[in-house]
C-alpha cells in the first residue's frame, strides 16, 4: 500500500520549526552607539604673567641674558652660558574625529598621545553603556576593544600629562555609519537551555551573506567557550549558514556557551553586523543509532552500550534511504504525509498511487523530509526494504525509539549508495576534519576552560 512521503518531500513540518528565528536586531527600540573624536591639544610654553621668575619657558622681561647661575641658564667653564632643553609639546588626537556623522564601527577607536602619557579615557554611548578599551604600557594610546555598534552616537574624553606634568583633556563625540546592507540573524540553534545530543553542531543562519573576504571577521566575533575545553571550528555550510563543531562528538556534560557579537563587524563592502546574541546549552547522553539497509536492522547505543536491536525497512530502489550521519533535528508525535511530496506520485485522491496518511512517533532526520517512524501496516519491516526512503518501525519499537532518541543524538545509515547531501539537516559529521577546516576563514577557535 502506499506509505509516506521520501526524501526530497515534505512531511508539513517546517524544517526551520527547529531553530531560533530572531527578528532584525535593527528593529529594537534602543541600540548601543559609538562615538570617537580627534582634537589636538599643544602644551602651552610660551608668556608669562607679572612678577613671574625667568625661566627657558619664560625669558627676562627685557630680553636682556641672566647672569651665569641665574634660573635662565647654567654656567661652564670659561664663562659660557647654556639653556636647558624646552619640554616637549603634547599632541593629543583620536579617531574618528571630533564631528564625524559616519565614523566606520569595525575601525573602534583609537586615541593617541604625542610627548606625554595617557591618564584616562572614558568612551561611551548615548545611554551611558560604556566601551571597554586597553592602554598602552607607556601610555601613549588608548584602543576600544571590539567594534562599535552601527547608527549609534558615543562621547569620548581623555586626559593626559605633558612632559612637565601638566593636564590636558580631550572630548569628542561622534556617530557611526548606518551600513546600506545589515548582516541579521535569521536563525540559531541550539536555543538557550536546551540539552542536546552529542552531534548536534551550532548553527547560524544569517538573513543576507558575508563577503568572502570577510567571513573571517564574522567567525571570530562568535565566541564558543566551553567546559572542559574542546577545540572546534566554524565551517560555512552556504553563503549564510555557519557551523561548529568539534572534531569528535561531544563529550557527554560538556557546557557552551555563544557570545555573537557581530554589531557593527565588517561582512561586506557596505554589509555590517546588526546583532549581538548569547545563549548557552547542555550536552545530554551519548545516544547514537546506526541503521544497516542490508540486514533490515538498527541498533542503538548509550554511553557506548548496544542497548537494542531493533527490524527495520528503509527506501526500496529508485527511491533509497539517505546513507551517512544524520542529526535528529526534532520528534513529533504524529505528521500527516501526502503522496504530492513525492516525485511521480498522484495529487489527486482516488488517482494512482495517491494517499494522505496520519503517521505517528516521528523522528526527522533530514529537511527533504527523511524519517524514522512508525508503520504499522509494512509487513516488510525486518525482512525487505520497500519504504519511499523514510525506515520504518513497528509500533512498539518506534514507541521507544521515539522515547529513547534526543534531539541532537546522531543516527548514521549504511549500506546505501547515496550519500545524504551537505546541508540537508545537519550533516556535518560526514566530513573529514580537513575537509571542515577547509570551509572555515579562521580555522580551528581555543575558546574554552
Amino acid at each position: 500500500m502506499a506509505r509516506e512521503h521520501g526524501r526530497g518531500g515534505s512531511a508539513g513540518v517546517a524544517a526551520g520549526a527547529r531553530r531560533v528565528t530572531v527578528r532584525p536586531a535593527w528593529r529594537r527600540a534602543a541600540q548601543l552607539t559609538a562615538v570617537a573624536a580627534a582634537a589636538t591639544l599643544l602644551a602651552a610654553g610660551c608668556g608669562s604673567s607679572s612678577g613671574s621668575k625667568p625661566s627657558a619657558m619664560n625669558p627676562v622681561a627685557n630680553g636682556s641674558s641672566a647672569p651665569a647661575g641665574a634660573a635662565g641658564g647654567s654656567s661652564t667653564p670659561g664663562g659660557a652660558t647654556t639653556s636647558s632643553s624646552p619640554a616637549t609639546p603634547l599632541v593629543l588626537s583620536a579617531k574618528p574625529a571630533d564631528g564625524t556623522s559616519n565614523a566606520d564601527p569595525s575601525a573602534g577607536i583609537q586615541i593617541s598621545a604625542a610627548g606625554g602619557k595617557i591618564e584616562s579615557v572614558t568612551a561611551q554611548d548615548a545611554k551611558g553603556d560604556k566601551v571597554a578599551g586597553t592602554l598602552a604600557a607607556d601610555g601613549s594610546a588608548w584602543t576600544s576593544t571590539g567594534t562599535l555598534y552601527i547608527s549609534s552616537s558615543y562621547t569620548v574624553t581623555g586626559k593626559a600629562l605633558d612632559s612637565s606634568g601638566a593636564e590636558k583633556t580631550i572630548s569628542a563625540k561622534f556617530t557611526t555609519l548606518t551600513p546600506q546592507k545589515r548582516l541579521g540573524l535569521q536563525s540559531y540553534f541550539p536555543d538557550d537551555g536546551e540539552t542536546v545530543g552529542v552531534g548536534q553542531p551550532i548553527s547560524v543562519n544569517f538573513t543576507n551573506p558575508p563577503n568572502s573576504k570577510d567571513r573571517a571577521n564574522v567567525e571570530k566575533a562568535m565566541t564558543v567557550t566551553t567546559t572542559p575545553h574542546v577545540d572546534g571550528a566554524w565551517s560555512w555550510i552556504t553563503s549564510t549558514q555557519v557551523d561548529w563543531r568539534p572534531q569528535s562528538y561531544w563529550a557527554s556534560g560538556t557546557k557552551v556557551s555563544v557570545a555573537m557579537n557581530l554589531n557593527g563587524v565588517k561582512a561586506g563592502d557596505v554589509t555590517y553586523g546588526s546583532y549581538n546574541k548569547n545563549f548557552s546549552f547542555t550536552i545530554g547522553r551519548d545516544q547514537r543509532a546506526v541503521v544497516d539497509t542490508k540486514n533490515y536492522t538498527m541498533h542503538v547505543y548509550q554511553d557506548g552500550k548496544d542497548v537494542k536491536e531493533i527490524p527495520t525497512d528503509t527506501g526500496m530502489a529508485g527511491y533509497s534511504t539517505w546513507g551517512g550521519t544524520m542529526v535528529v533535528l526534532d520528534k513529533e508525535p504524529m505528521i500527516e504525509m501526502k503522496s504530492c511530496s513525492v516525485p511521480g506520485f498522484s495529487c489527486t485522491p482516488g488517482v494512482g498511487n495517491y494517499y494522505d496518511l496520519k503517521v505517528y512517533n516521528d523522528v526527522h532526520l533530514t529537511d527533504s523530509g527523511t524519517y524514522i517512524h512508525q508503520a504499522e501496516w509494512d509487513s516488510h519491516i525486518g525482512t525487505d526494504n520497500t519504504s519511499h526512503g523514510c525506515i520504518h518501525l513497528r509500533p512498539a519499537d518506534a514507541t521507544w525509539f521515539y522515547n529513547f532518541i534526543n534531539i541532537g543524538d546522531p543516527v548514521t545509515v549504511n549500506g546505501e549508495p547515496d550519500q545524504v547531501h551537505n546541508g540537508n539537516g545537519y550533516t556535518d559529521w560526514n566530513e573529514s576534519w580537513q575537509t571542515w577546516l577547509s570551509g572555515s576563514a579562521a580555522g580551528v577557535s581555543t575558546a574554552g576552560q
